[in-house]
Formats: structure tokens, C-alpha cells, sequence
């Protein structure tokens, strides 16, 4: 019998891009997990014993959940220090208008989660649940700005807190080998901010000054980081890893890769009008509300119509009609159910594609979310973490609630495989 229960306790995610962070909501909900005191709970330590039946991988909670004992514990955003040149585009270089540290309109926020785990000898399963009263899909939108007669998109990073348009995610980071430090500071070992960096290593890696990359040559971890609508229809963690970069220390070096093969997503939307030189969306789907995302499939099937023509006044030609913005508040900033989406998905290469190994069942259940993960034991990848039976292995993980790098983080975990 399933059970859709909440032992939500919420809590953090991973580094991407700087050290981790995620976000609460203040009004959000409070979670008691229900606890059999004879499995017990740990804030630290989570115990992945043999299932005597391994759970059916649907994203529902079998009861044979119950036999894991949750590791319960809260992930809270923190600064990451001052921040030197802007971020987003939008801000046109004017510092003034972002926050002088980029997780500030998080810092202090926090999540509880619950975590739980076990094997049937040949897969590692986890339940991946955490407190969040919002699914959050709004991934930098398209909408047109009337004082501009332009389309923008919606900051990646958030200026304030009623700036926050982005994709929940999550990470987990665990040591390939025997990483210096990695047992004593888990994910921050390989977080070097770049926050001190001026002149030319500023501009070499664009808007970036804050990179994941490891502390010596030969080093790796293996880095899961799932994205809610990247991945909606792969249903798996972008796996990849994190690798030392010859460039250290400036702030073109990016250690974060990802496994081959098969991208499941591309963020590739802009269209820019030769004629004109203005931008929009490279794809609509006239009339289409409310959506937050593009399929190949709709692409390729002509559902998604290609852009053509940007006008001065912000008209859009596209393979079929137009789109006169003007006046329209279906296409207006923030709350427009119009607004275009700025990805396009699809399927991925599946369970057997190195990217897509590490698979993810996601229900977003009101409350909070609710992931079942699952991944083979030894994927025979030396890019992978092996979970050998008998061993410890240290680990991090971090919550994104709604936002591309500011993050909730619980680092100095331990699992502990029997």
C-alpha cells in the first residue's frame, strides 16, 4: 500500500556557483516527523541498510519506508560575502541596483528536511523530502517592459526578495576517493568564491566570480544537482562531477562538469532581429498560459512556433501571426500568464546515459516536495561515487528554494552504508 506521507523536515542543498544556500518561506508550514521510536533519527548520520523489499521506484512512499531511519535535519541560507561587479544583465553594470552580497535576499532563511535511505544490493535509494509551500517553476520568463518597448527576461539572481523567479533544485556532493579535506568540510572544500579577484580576472569569465573547482590536480567529487523544470520530463539529476582547473584562483576556472551524454534541456531562447538588434523569445506557443517550459517535441511537431521578427515596438512576428504586446498585461513582468518560458526540455538519455543515471521521482505534494532517488551501487564510472556495503562515506547536500545559487546547505553529513 503507498502512503503519501509528509516526514517533511526541510533543509539544504548544495554548492553551485558559490557555496550553498536555499530559501523558506516565513509563512511555510511546520513538520513533526513521525518517528518510530524504535528506528530512531539522526541529524547527522544517514544509515542505508538493506530494504527486505525494495520500494517500487514511482515517486510514491511504500510502506517499507518505514523501515529506514531518517537523517532530520535544517539547512540555512548564509552570506557569501561581498560581491564585486553585477550580475544580472538587467542591471546594465549598475551596482547599486543588485545586493552587495547575492544571497541577501535569502540569507537567514532555512529549511527543514528528512532524508532516508537503503539498498536491495544492486540500487541505492533515497527519500529526499523538505518543506516548501511552493513549486516553484518561473524560470526567468520572457515578459515586455512597456517603458522600454522591450523584452527582458527575469533576473536569474535576485535583487530582493520580491525578485525571486526561478527553478527549485536540489544537490548532493560526495567524495570520488580520498579528497584532501573532504571529510572534515564536505561541500565547501570546493568552494573558492573569487570574491577578492579585480581587473582583468574579473571580466574573463563574464558575470562569474565565484566558481566550484577542487584544491588539487587529480581530486574529484561526484556532484548531483537536479533542476525541477530542467528536468521534468528526464526525471534525473544532471550527474557530473567536480575537477581541479589549471586556471585556479581566477575566476575563469569552473571545475563543475557534467557526465556525458545527452543534455536534457537547453536555455539557448533568444532570438535577436538582425534588422531591429532587439531581442525576444526564440519560441512561442501562441496563446498558450501559464507554461514555464518548452518540449523538443513541441518544437520539432511545430507547436512552438520560431520567432522571426522583434519590431521597435516590441511586436513580435513569428512563423504563423504576431504578438502585439502593447497594452497586454498577459505578457507583463512578474505576473503576466503569458510570459514565455526560456528553456526547452526533453527526455534525456535515460537511466543508461552516463548524465542520466542518478534518477529522480518528484511530487510536489502542497507542503513541500517529496523525491525518490535511485542510482546503481557501482555504475562501473570513475566519475561516480561507488557506495561500496560496509563502508562511510562523508557528504553534503543543498536545497535551492526558488533560486539559481543562493541555496540552504547542511554540510559534514555521513552515510553510513550497511
Amino acid at each position: 500500500m503507498k502512503t503519501q506521507k509528509t516526514n517533511l523536515v526541510l533543509a539544504m542543498v548544495f554548492l553551485i556557483s558559490i557555496a550553498f544556500t536555499g530559501c523558506t518561506h516565513d509563512d511555510a508550514p511546520e513538520y513533526d516527523p513521525i518517528v518510530d521510536p524504535g528506528i530512531g533519527e539522526s541529524s547527522e548520520v544517514l544509515l542505508v541498510k538493506q530494504f527486505s523489499t525494495a520500494p517500487v521506484f514511482d515517486g510514491q512512499i511504500d510502506d517499507v519506508w518505514e523501515e529506514a531511519r531518517p537523517l532530520v535535519n535544517a539547512a540555512a541560507v548564509s552570506g557569501a560575502g561581498n560581491r564585486i561587479i553585477t550580475l544580472n544583465g538587467s542591471s546594465n553594470f549598475d551596482t547599486s541596483l543588485e545586493p552587495t552580497d547575492l544571497m541577501d535576499p535569502f540569507t537567514g532563511e532555512s529549511y527543514n528536511y528528512s532524508l532516508r535511505g537503503g539498498h536491495d544490493g544492486e540500487y541505492i535509494y533515497l527519500l529526499f523530502e523538505w518543506e516548501d509551500d511552493t513549486d516553484s517553476r518561473d524560470r526567468q520568463s520572457w515578459f515586455f517592459n512597456p517603458v522600454s518597448s522591450k523584452w527582458q527576461q527575469e533576473n536569474k539572481y535576485a535583487n530582493h526578495k520580491n525578485d525571486k523567479y526561478y527553478e527549485d533544485k536540489f544537490g548532493f556532493m560526495f567524495p570520488i576517493g580520498n579528497p584532501e579535506g573532504f571529510a572534515a568540510g564536505t561541500c565547501t572544500v570546493t568552494c573558492h568564491r573569487g570574491l577578492e579577484l579585480t581587473g582583468d580576472d574579473l571580466m574573463d569569465a563574464g558575470h562569474k566570480v565565484s566558481r566550484h573547482y577542487m584544491a588539487n590536480q587529480g581530486e574529484f567529487t561526484d556532484f548531483w544537482h537536479w533542476k525541477r523544470d530542467r528536468h521534468a520530463l528526464a526525471e534525473a539529476c544532471d550527474d557530473g562531477f567536480v575537477q581541479w582547473e589549471d586556471d585556479f584562483g581566477k575566476a575563469s576556472a569552473n571545475g563543475r562538469k557534467n557526465d556525458s551524454d545527452i543534455s536534457p534541456y537547453s536555455t539557448s531562447m533568444k532570438f535577436t532581429d538582425a534588422g531591429t538588434g532587439l531581442s525576444g523569445p526564440k519560441y512561442v506557443i501562441p496563446n498558450r498560459e501559464n507554461y514555464y517550459w518548452i518540449t523538443q517535441a513541441e518544437v520539432d511537431g511545430g507547436t512552438a512556433r520560431p520567432v522571426t521578427a522583434v519590431a521597435v515596438d516590441g511586436t513580435l512576428t513569428y512563423d504563423g501571426g504576431t504578438i502585439d504586446p502593447n497594452g497586454d498585461p498577459a505578457y507583463s513582468q512578474g505576473f503576466g500568464n503569458k510570459r514565455m518560458p526560456s528553456i526547452i526540455i526533453n527526455p534525456g538519455g535515460g537511466a543508461n546515459d552516463p548524465r542520466g543515471e542518478v534518477q529522480v521521482k518528484a511530487n510536489h505534494i502542497g507542503t513541500g516536495w517529496q523525491l525518490e532517488i535511485r542510482r546503481k551501487l557501482n555504475t562501473g564510472d570513475p566519475m561516480d561515487v561507488v557506495f561500496a556495503i560496509g563502508t562511510e562515506i562523508p557528504f553534503g547536500l543543498a536545497i535551492f528554494n526558488n533560486a539559481a545559487i543562493a541555496h540552504g546547505q547542511t554540510n559534514f553529513l555521513t552515510m553510513k552504508i550497511e
